[in-house]
């Protein structure tokens, strides 16, 4: 099984974006269980994290052990999220210094560095919802020791490394252990590592279950955990704090795993959907929709064509997919088109990471 055989992890991407989209923009009218249920939309950016993560582990699992193959991943991993994010901010600033005529330059320079995730005051500047990428570029960082202490049984080396992101998120941000739970690596750690377990549950040829409904049992469990949290933050007023890192820390990122076995391993009328024309398409200029779907692109939309959600969501599908077609994907190939290999492994992943 090859990873340009699973079509529908590029369609599940479409999915998580949508589910971010209906998060920002929901349809309900307020204080119905509907709209605290969209609220809840945000759960796909954990779909992204560790879906991530098990493609960087299905794609990479052997091809970390020498310099050379690591400072490969890290010019891919480069090549894949900067240069749209930098055009686009770059965007932002100007159209800010055009119509502010000011700039906060430590504030700029986070953002164009990927570091602003880190700092609670400037998670949502620039790109508002760019603060997801440090997260990625602080996983991108210690991925290849990571998968490399999971693929070698390096119990006392792993036990270390969730100990630092543990011992991490207290001595970090011990007076914003919200912020630390959230929008760190240190409180979002067990999403990466049930993706690399998914991934390697498969890569290792190990013996697959042949229950046939890993898929359905996964979506099923994650729409419980979702509506769980609703029921225990907006009727029984537990503290959201403790509920929403057991449910959606911890609980939440091992459904979806299990999903991605599952979307990998079964026959569905969901995984043809996911594998459709359509849903590959949108999965491909899945990243650039995130990158536009709030800001400065979506402003426009709004106030000189519709402020319709559903239009503005078609229109933004449009915008994603004109900058994946003619800047982020053509960007990526120069960046990365330096040997046959280079070009066969784009190939091979560009589409699904």
């Amino acid at each position: 099984m090859s990873p340009s055989k699973l079509p529908a992890l590029t369609g599940l991407r479409a999915f998580a974006a949508l589910l971010v989209y209906v998060h920002h923009y929901n349809p309900f009218p307020k204080s119905t269980f509907l709209h605290q249920l969209a609220q809840e939309g945000y759960v796909g950016v954990t779909v992204f994290f560790v879906l991530s993560s098990f493609l960087i582990t299905w794609n990479y699992a052997d091809k970390l052990r020498t310099t050379e193959e690591r400072k490969r991943f890290y010019l891919f991993r480069f090549a894949r999220i900067t240069p749209l994010y930098w055009l686009l901010l770059t965007g932002y600033y100007l159209l800010q210094w055009f119509t502010k005529g000011k700039a906060d330059g430590l504030e700029q320079l986070s953002n164009f560095l990927l570091i602003k995730g880190l700092i609670p005051s400037q998670v949502f500047s620039g790109i508002p919802q760019s603060w997801s990428l440090t997260v990625e570029v602080c996983f991108y960082a210690l991925a290849p020791l990571w998968i490399f202490f999971v693929v070698e049984r390096r119990w006392a080396a792993l036990l270390l490394l969730y100990a630092f992101f543990g011992l991490g998120l207290v001595f970090f941000y011990k007076t914003a252990l919200s912020f630390g739970s959230f929008y760190t690596l240190f409180g979002r750690f067990f999403e990466f590592g049930a993706g690399i377990y998914a991934a390697l549950w498969l890569y290792k040829k190990q013996e697959v279950s042949d229950f046939q409904f890993k898929t359905a049992t996964a979506l099923l469990f994650s729409s419980i955990l979702v509506i769980a949290y609703v029921l225990a933050i907006h009727y029984f007023h537990l503290l959201a704090f403790y509920t929403e890192w057991l449910l959606y820390n911890l609980l939440l990122p091992i459904a979806v795993g299990f999903g991605l076995v599952g979307l990998a391993t079964e026959k569905s009328l969901l995984i043809s959907v996911l594998s459709s024309s359509l849903f590959q398409t949108l999965g491909k200029a899945s990243y650039a929709f995130y990158l536009i779907h709030i800001g400065p692109v979506a402003i426009v939309l709004q106030r000189y064509v519709s402020d319709n959600n559903l239009v503005l969501l078609i229109l933004l599908w449009g915008v994603a997919c004109g900058l994946y077609r003619w800047v982020e994907r053509p960007v990526f190939k120069y960046l990365t088109g330096f040997s046959r290999k280079d070009a066969e492994e784009q190939r091979n992943i560009s589409d699904f990471q």
